[in-house]
């Protein structure tokens, strides 16, 4: 058994001199400066022979950057990289910043190949260029890509931009956060957490080139069962004899619906209604008024909602940083100019003063309002992902301005009734227009669950479902029946009812589309593993 090690006591004797053993105590060390004292004069790490080769040898040169190499010979799927990560950087129990996942062979292959995977550290991030904070940054010597935390908003856009699903958001933190190849450690030559606790040796440290990782994502050279690398030109280097052969995703057949962002929902829609809105006061003079106080009430009611978006709602401010990179700063910053336009606008007819400078008020808001909506669309189109392209994303916002400017009109008219069958049939033209998308959307798709437009299919007809037929049954109502009905002009109801109800079905079904818009996105990212209860 151990002895126990007590403290030194002063023994009272004749002649004991306290002042002196005080002193002489004060000399001894604690355990705690003992173990400093023996590792001060120490000049590499303890576990360097352990992994030195495993690094490189030199730091990188103009052109050259730090990246992640993966052995797939090597990689047992222990996730010992994982458990590392996690505990060195102190993550929250549902947060990874590495995961493994697994490709597999299709036929007669047997091959099952585990496969390790962070941060790509990309040439060209996404995350970097999406950022309306700036607070990504990639470092000019050794090409690590970096995450400022206490720069962020916790807007989540980067989570859109990166196709490979890096970035995760900290409900606690309300901010992203991502890997950063443990940058502190290889300062000081010391290897990544992930590096070290391989037991197979499996992931190192090299030096690629950043021309030649965009000439390789240029012709899609990286990992089968991961998103096309010509988005952002990823530089980990995945090798290994399995690299000959064809796999497929562990989890091409589980397909997961994605985040709804029922802010962000709120905000298109009403924003997008509003512009509408504010295009028919211009052009229709009776009911200007009417039309001018739909679009100011629902455009304040958009832009309200998209702070529930942000993690850290109070340092939104902070949106203007990323204005030359960014089409979330763009479309921020533009509709912040819009709301004021078409709010003083409004101001000026309500109070029939200075009517021509609130009608050249009202245009330049439309103006500047449909080029926020292209800003809205270019936020979404500039993630790269195939069932959020220009002619998918721009038909669906430029779809809602008019038809819900369309619908709006048809709400104002409801009483005076000056333009009951144009406004009708516009109406019923548009709805039949918005159908028509979805049906040439939904042909896109095949039997190839890796084709993005086959899993967005698959999500809408099994687990979105229920919403998909709820809003094509308000697209009926709302754009066709009760349009119908308005024109007909049923004595026993009136046409206020009728219109203003049709009109708020059509914003019911254009909120339910984009719910399904943002949650049926399903594009595969890196090769996981198949869970229970998601397959196709």
């Amino acid at each position: 058994m151990a002895s126990v090690v007590q403290p030194k006591s002063p023994v009272l004797t004749e002649g004991f001199d306290l002042v002196q053993f005080l002193l002489e105590e004060q000399q001894d060390l604690t355990a705690v400066e003992r173990f400093s004292q023996r590792h001060a004069d120490i000049s590499s790490p303890l576990m360097a022979p352990m992994y030195r080769e495993l690094l490189p040898a030199e730091a990188p040169r103009p052109g050259e950057q730090y990246a992640f190499e993966v052995d797939l010979d090597a990689c047992s799927g222990c996730k010992a990289c994982v458990v590392a990560c996690h505990n060195r950087n102190g993550l929250e129990p549902e947060e990874t910043w590495r995961s493994v996942g697994l490709l597999q062979g299709e036929g007669e292959c047997a091959t099952v190949q585990h496969v390790t995977t962070a941060c790509h550290h990309c040439a060209d991030p996404g995350c970097l260029r999406g950022c309306p904070v700036r607070a990504y940054e990639k470092d000019p010597v050794t090409g690590i890509v970096v995450h400022l935390d206490d720069q962020c908003i916790g807007c989540k856009y980067c989570t859109m931009m990166c196709p490979y699903d890096v970035p995760q958001y900290s409900e606690a933190k309300g901010i992203v956060r991502k890997c950063d190849m443990c940058r502190q450690r290889l300062d000081v030559g010391e290897a990544p957490a992930c590096v070290q606790a391989c037991p197979n040796q499996a992931i190192r440290i090299t030096l690629v080139r950043q021309d030649e990782a965009r000439t390789a994502g240029a012709n899609g050279e990286f990992l089968d069962g991961a998103a096309h690398p010509s988005t952002t030109n990823p530089t980990t280097q995945f090798v290994g004899s399995t690299r000959k052969i064809k796999l497929a995703s562990g989890d091409q057949f589980s397909i997961r619906q994605n985040h709804g962002h029922l802010p962000l929902v709120a905000l298109l829609v009403f924003t997008q209604l509003s512009v509408g809105a504010a295009l028919a006061g211009c052009l229709w003079e009776a009911h200007r008024l009417a039309l001018f106080l739909i679009a100011t009430g629902f455009c304040a009611i958009g832009l309200a909602a998209s702070g529930a978006h942000l993690g850290r709602p109070f340092y939104g401010y902070r949106v203007f940083l990323g204005l030359r990179t960014s089409w979330l700063s763009r479309e921020a910053i533009i509709f912040g100019k819009y709301f004021p336009a078409i709010a003083l606008a409004t101001a000026s007819f309500w109070f029939q003063m200075y009517t021509p400078i609130g009608l050249l008020l009202g245009w330049a808001g439309v103006a500047v309002g449909l080029l926020g909506v292209f800003c809205s669309i270019m936020i979404y189109v500039a993630t790269r992902r195939p069932v959020w392209g220009p002619i998918w994303t721009g038909e669906r916002f430029g779809g809602t301005v008019v038809l819900l400017g369309a619908a709006a009109a048809m709400a104002a008219d409801s009483g005076e009734r000056l333009l009951v069958v144009p406004i009708a049939i516009a109406v019923i033209a548009l709805t039949a227009t918005r159908a028509l998308l979805e049906y040439r959307f939904a042909a896109k798709a095949d039997d190839d669950f890796a084709n993005p437009f086959t899993r967005t299919k698959y999500l809408q007809s099994h687990s979105l479902l229920a919403l998909v037929r709820a809003r094509n049954v308000l697209w009926g109502l709302g754009g066709v029946l009760f349009p119908i009905a308005w024109m007909l002009e049923n004595h026993q109801v009136p046409s206020i009812i009728i219109a203003a109800t049709g009109f708020l079905l059509l914003t019911g079904a254009e909120l339910l589309d984009r719910f399904v818009y943002f949650a049926s996105e399903s594009t595969p990212s890196m090769p996981g593993v198949a869970r229970s209860g998601e397959h196709g």
